[in-house]
């Protein structure tokens, strides 16, 4: 059984290590009532561990520098991990997009955008990059840590150099939200979808549209995408003269998720279709590997994994909480929840919890393969070691 989540008070970390101080925690599985508890800290040893006591059934099995391990009489044991360091004055606001290479992070809110490091974070130090009208959706490094991509609610896709801050180019053409970027290869070409159901490829350099990738209705909104090399299944041929503005796509694969819960696979270079599949529930978020396995969050809770064939080959739904966001880290799928949740999911039923998030939703989670980052509506962008977990 592995229908249940856990949830536990968002400053554990603080609060369980001065002796007579207590936590909540709560056990809940999907559609039955919580359970709540408390864990109290009893003493302290030499080395500042505390010694914990749990009620209504729950114990802790360890604690270290930001884990905690805690069972209940009717659960398997599952490791709580607190925030490495915790960002509250990049922005004032939710912060609605992040990405992070290399310690180097770009993150947005609202309409503004910030580049800045994880590392020696420094107020004097960070480059605002102010240009769109509405909230950004989406935002992206390219690949050398120079230029930032950016897409919102304004309909437009914005291009911007992250050490003056100055946006270099804006691309016009949808007729909707864009709700999504991937870049190709190098980045001289890119990838939009956007609530007017178009997928546009687009060449940089000139800001010109090289083709639609795919035209559904102008009512299916697309709300994710993720595109990857991918040698195991046939993209198809193509049937259109070649653009010497296209370069690096023919061995890409696009996956788009869409709020009618359609997924679709398309090759870049044939644009053609190569399967589809309706999950019956809006997917909010998805990550195509270079092994074509798709995993997927969609709004009802559940995340999916599926093969090349979108055949779906096993799928975790333990809470009802909408999946926000998603992203790979190893093994494990990383979702970003409306509860405030973030889970590490693997298919073999190993899961973690990122805490700290007082159940504001978590609106993007990512990876610099060293550390997990989420961004949060209560404006906090929060730094995870997940080595500290427990193997």
């Amino acid at each position: 059984m592995n229908d249940y989540s856990w949830c536990i008070q968002y400053d554990w970390e603080e609060c369980i290590r001065s002796i007579g101080n207590q936590v909540w925690i709560s056990v809940k599985q999907r559609n039955q009532p919580s359970i709540h508890g408390y864990l109290q800290c009893k003493s302290l040893k030499i080395n500042s561990i505390p010694v914990i006591q749990g009620t209504n059934g729950f114990e802790v099995d360890s604690v270290t520098s930001h884990a905690i391990q805690i069972k209940h009489s009717n659960y398997e044991p599952v490791t709580l991990l607190s925030p490495y360091r915790i960002f509250k004055d990049v922005h004032n606001k939710s912060v609605t997009s992040l990405d992070v290479i290399s310690s180097q992070c770009v993150s947005a809110s609202d309409s503004v955008l910030k580049s800045w490091s994880s590392l020696g974070h420094e107020k004097e130090n960070e480059v605002t990059m102010i240009g769109h009208y509405g909230d950004i959706y989406c935002c992206r490094w390219f690949p050398s840590v120079k230029v930032v991509l950016s897409c919102g609610a304004d309909f437009i896709i914005k291009i911007w150099s992250s050490d003056t801050g100055e946006c270099a180019r804006t691309l016009v053409g949808h007729t909707k939200t864009v709700t999504d970027l991937a870049i190709v290869d190098k980045g001289q070409n890119i990838i939009s979808v956007s609530k007017d159901g178009t997928s546009k490829l687009w060449h940089i350099g000139s800001g010109k549209v090289i083709d639609d990738l795919i035209k559904l209705s102008p009512t299916t909104y697309i709300n994710c995408c993720s595109v990857n090399s991918i040698n195991n299944i046939n993209l198809g041929e193509r049937n259109i003269p070649t653009s010497n503005l296209e370069i690096g796509t023919q061995d890409k694969c696009l996956l788009i998720g869409c709020e009618n819960g359609i997924l679709k696979l398309i090759g870049v270079f044939a644009r053609k279709t190569l399967v589809s599949n309706n999950l019956e529930y809006p997917v909010n978020a998805c990550h195509l590997n270079t092994n074509s396995q798709v995993f997927v969050g969609c709004n009802d809770g559940r995340v999916v994994w599926l093969d090349e064939q979108l055949v779906i080959k096993h799928y975790i739904f333990d809470t009802n909480s909408p999946v926000r966001c998603l992203c790979l880290f190893k093994e494990l799928v990383v979702c970003g929840h409306s509860d405030g949740s973030c889970v590490l999911r693997s298919i073999t039923g190993k899961k973690a919890y990122l805490t700290g998030s007082n159940l504001d939703p978590i609106y993007n989670v990512c990876t610099d393969t060293r550390f997990l980052y989420t961004a949060c509506r209560d404006g906090a962008i929060r730094k995870y070691l997940p080595e500290l977990l427990p193997n």
